[in-house]
């Protein structure tokens, strides 16, 4: 991990650090893709990363489970073989809140779910989900949605477009789910703080890539503002840059013990380079996503205009320094965009 401005590294791809570094925690959003084309360049530097021998693993701060996060890429242009395990937030959410109150894993394991925050978590709750997005079913979880923070026990987050329907399933709450503006989702949280309800965030992003559309909110923006609230209850980030997702990847990569020798790609000082220096992990950071304004190159581009990178400039490195100062992060090593 970088100790030091003199230590950040401008590099124009990654082939060099393949030599050494075998094990790869790649994000989604910004770095494999703009959100709805893949980057040619991230494609091909996926493939030759396989080719090397490295072995690749998917975390991202998506709001959905993982099950399905290899198949969406395919169509892309990723093969799912190039990869070794993925690690979603939503994931991490859908598990914590199965499993709370349970007291131990499928293998028998003391599980998280000791934790008094999640013992004492109550099923009741308000939920922030997607629309045109696609919602997030939260069948077999054993959760009851309410619409009034007044009813609720917490607030859980995959979404910022809706606010979901009551019920007990997901047909009685997509009959009641409704389209909602930022502004009156803000009105939702200040109610909930007054009664310092909870808020489980299923995605801490604060925005993502979002192909022509440029930068949409995500549920870490209402974290964000619910953290500011005077009396707010406990924030649970499921992701990155809280350590529980690293922890998870990290075991599933076998490197608990050694987590140096991973290294971190991904577009968000916030959430990416912060998190993977609180892992211990050495990190990538990618220029050209969600900072590209902020770091003077134009705005963040889309897989069109990035195309196999060969285009792209870097920014100048005395911005990069300045804005991972802001964000209180240190990356190891920064490129345009992720091309081999």
């Amino acid at each position: 991990m970088a100790t030091s401005a003199d230590e950040l590294e401008m590099i124009p791809g990654v082939r060099r650090l393949a030599e050494t570094k075998r094990v790869w925690l790649l994000d989604q959003f910004g770095v494999l893709h703009d959100g709805v084309t893949a980057y040619p360049g991230a494609v091909d530097a996926a493939r030759r990363l396989h080719e090397s021998g490295a072995k690749l693993y998917v975390i991202s701060n998506s709001s959905r489970r993982s099950t399905n996060t290899l198949q969406k890429l395919a169509p892309m242009g990723f093969d799912p073989s190039w990869f070794s395990g993925v690690v979603t937030s939503g994931e991490v959410t859908h598990q914590m809140l199965a499993s709370r109150g349970k007291g131990s894993t499928s293998d028998g394991e003391e599980s998280d779910s000791d934790d008094e925050f999640w013992a004492s978590l109550g099923k009741k709750c308000v939920h922030f989900t997607w629309s045109t997005r696609g919602a997030i079913p939260l069948d077999g979880l054993d959760l009851e949605t309410v619409t009034d923070p007044d009813e609720a026990d917490f607030l859980l987050a995959h979404g910022t477009e809706a606010v979901n329907g009551a019920g007990t399933d997901d047909e009685q709450r997509a009959a009641g789910c409704v389209d909602t503006s930022l502004e009156d989702m803000r009105k939702v949280l200040e109610r909930a703080a007054a009664r310092n309800l909870p808020l489980i965030v299923a995605n801490p992003d604060i925005v993502t890539v979002g192909g022509d559309a440029g930068l949409l909110p995500m549920p870490g923006t209402l974290a964000r503002w619910y953290a500011e609230m005077a009396n707010h209850g406990a924030v649970r980030l499921m992701g990155k840059p809280d350590r529980i997702i690293y922890d998870r990847v990290l075991e599933m990569t076998g490197l608990e013990d050694t987590p140096e020798e991973a290294i971190a790609v991904g577009d968000s000082l916030e959430h990416d380079v912060a998190g993977a220096n609180e892992a211990g992990v050495e990190s990538v950071f990618v220029c050209g996503g969600i900072h590209a304004k902020e770091l003077g190159m134009r705005r963040v581009a889309s897989a069109a205009e990035v195309g196999d990178g060969s285009g792209v400039a870097p920014p100048d490195r005395e911005k990069v320094l300045e804005a991972a100062e802001d964000h209180d992060c240190e990356p190891d090593y920064a490129v345009p965009v992720f091309v081999w």
